[in-house]
């Protein structure tokens, strides 16, 4: 027992000193790692004094420097007061030395830029660039012109008169309708036209610099043109001019052409159109072919014997056949023979007769349509865009104008025809009564 007890103690003493040596260690540790942080803290407070420092000096310099700042300004202030006292002195200076010529100086400013704003489109100066610059400068110039100033002005009011007087060529550069641009010889005529290889030019105001018209005019308006442009230096030619100095030949590019208007009426002027080209075919196949029986009835007259190849030849042909029969039966057979070769020489002109009245009543429904899209453009977009009722209205009266253009043609030429065929009737009718009467004087011999 008293063993046991022993090795029992033994074994708490073990125990008890081998604790006591890990906890010597983890204090040990503990210290050193608050020593360590105490040294960082330590660092890290010297390092933010030091920043406080510098910004306490960066703040010193920038407040220094708005200081000099507002001193600079006040200096600049004092300078611009003292510059204006200068300036007010030497305004009043220069309008007591001015006098009477301030007034002069200002309409000779006045003039100048309402000269420049008129010569920007003036012809004459299209080749004067620099002049154009001289007269707005000279409008804009807040000092006093000097002589040299002044003369030059007048000067340049005296070439403009002059050139608007005269014919000149010079070199210009010429922008065509496809968009390129060349240096081309340009012929101007006064201030009013412009023409380069026989061709219209509309002037760009304020540059050296035309455009060819996308739309010429009329042929020999062009012909009369090339004939000025191949003119020999004294030579006078006839030449189309525009009075206006270009404002028709602006309106004449945005003018439909008549292609553009017939197309304006689009489905029912094509149908007026063909309906109208239908009935001057058949007018001409049916002038042809009574002008061709009325030569054959003619030949007919001057002969005796009858011919097969014309309607008073058959008539006659049937008189002859029947000779022999008596004059009731003759004048029957004859009036039926004419009655038979009547609708054979009006053929056709009832066709042309109806074509007449159907064209202006296709008018008249183009009218109808034409309003009717008018009304629907203005319900629903309202009267503000002029342009939006366009289509409608010139649907409406191109083709009103197309079937008046039409049936009055058509009727003129029924007319004809139906004289033609009239004149050839009367002519059979004549000559079937002249027949008749023969053969009842024959009968009243025997």
């Amino acid at each position: 027992m008293r063993s046991l007890v022993l090795a029992f103690f033994l074994i708490v003493c073990c125990v008890s000193a081998q604790a006591s040596t890990g906890l010597d260690a983890f204090l040990e540790q503990a210290r050193q790692r608050a020593a360590e942080e105490q040294r960082k803290d330590r660092e890290r407070e010297l390092e933010f004094m030091a920043d406080l420092d510098a910004a306490r000096e960066r703040t010193q310099e920038a407040r220094a420097l708005v200081r000099g700042e507002r001193d600079r300004q006040e200096r600049l202030l004092a300078k611009y007061d003292a510059n204006e006292a200068v300036l007010a002195e030497l305004e009043a200076v220069l309008r007591e030395q001015q006098g009477g010529l301030g007034e002069m100086f200002g309409v000779v400013r006045q003039s100048a830029g309402d000269f420049h704003a008129q010569f920007l489109g003036s012809l004459a100066m299209a080749d004067k660039p620099e002049a154009l610059d001289f007269l707005h400068a000279l409008g804009n110039s807040r000092g006093l012109p000097g002589m040299e100033e002044l003369e030059r002005f007048w000067l340049i009011l005296l070439e403009e008169m002059v050139g608007s007087s005269r014919t000149d060529r010079f070199m210009s550069e010429v922008v065509l309708p496809d968009g390129s641009a060349r240096q081309r010889e340009v012929l101007r005529v006064g201030p009013f036209s412009a023409v380069s290889e026989g061709a219209y030019l509309s002037h760009v105001q304020g540059r050296n610099q035309f455009l060819e018209l996308p739309r010429q005019p009329q042929g020999r308006y062009l012909r009369l043109a090339r004939d000025l442009e191949q003119a020999l230096p004294g030579q006078t030619t006839f030449f189309a001019l525009d009075p206006s100095r270009g404002a028709i030949l602006t309106h004449l590019v945005q003018s439909p052409t008549l292609t553009e208007r017939i197309k304006q009426g689009r489905e029912i002027g094509m149908i007026i159109l063909v309906l109208g080209l239908v009935g001057v075919i058949v007018f001409v196949v049916r002038f042809t072919m009574l002008t061709v029986i009325g030569r054959r009835i003619r030949r007919q007259l001057r002969s005796l014997q009858g011919l097969p190849d014309n309607p008073l030849g058959r008539i006659m042909l049937l008189a002859q056949a029947n000779s022999l029969s008596d004059s009731e039966t003759l004048e029957i057979r004859l009036d039926e023979a004419v009655l038979k070769e009547v609708p054979r020489l009006e053929r056709g002109l009832t066709t042309i007769k109806i074509l007449a009245a159907v064209a202006p009543l296709l008018g008249l429904l183009g009218t109808v349509v034409g309003m009717i899209e008018t009304f629907q453009a203005i319900t629903l977009f309202g009267t503000g865009d002029p342009q939006l009722m366009a289509g409608g209205i010139s649907q409406a009266l191109v083709t009103t104008a197309l079937g008046l253009s039409i049936a009055i043609p058509l009727l003129l030429l029924h007319s004809v025809a139906a004289a033609k065929s009239r004149q050839l009737t009367t002519i059979m009718e004549e000559q079937g009564a002249g027949l008749l009467a023969e053969h009842i004087q024959r009968m009243r011999e025997k």
